[in-house]
């Protein structure tokens, strides 16, 4: 697998290599970061990826289906549950969460930067979600998420 080169944090939001994700439908909830896959290995079910979110937005409404590493790199993050509560994170924040949580995330007034890291024993990465919870699609896979790689 070849590696990407250096990930700098001042990274370019027009970079061809990242995925956004943007949706402007919901006022109080706009949609707009971007992921860069930094690295990861199919054959043991790992993608490691970076996600820059612009000061104040969001990203859809997902639920993890591999246990989750995060770091907090920059800036305010907050991470909102099924239930509504909020949790904020601040840059170093490190955290493990089993697969299956349903959240959403979002950034503080400065944007926000977060490293994870993704582990599914069958593959399968992660699944946007409709204000009910019930998943939009069959979800992302490692494998999909690696391919930016290559």
């Amino acid at each position: 697998m070849t590696l990407p080169e250096a990930v700098h944090m001042d990274f370019d939001w027009d970079d061809e290599r990242l995925i956004r994700d943007q949706d402007f439908s919901d006022p109080a909830r706009p949609v707009d970061n971007v992921t860069l896959i930094v690295g990861g290995d199919a054959a043991s079910g790992r993608v490691d990826f970076i996600t820059r979110w612009k000061p104040g937005h969001y990203c859809t409404y997902h639920r993890h289906l591999g246990d989750t590493v995060s770091i907090v790199l920059e800036g305010e993050h907050w991470v909102e549950k099924e239930d509504g509560t909020r949790k904020r994170r601040l840059p170093g924040h490190y955290s493990c969460a089993p697969a299956g949580e349903s959240h959403r995330e979002f950034a503080g007034p400065e944007g926000s930067t977060v490293f994870f890291s993704i582990h599914s024993a069958d593959g399968k990465a992660f699944q946007s979600l409709d204000a009910s919870g019930q998943a939009v699609s069959d979800g992302s896979t490692i494998d999909q998420l690696l391919a930016a790689l290559r």
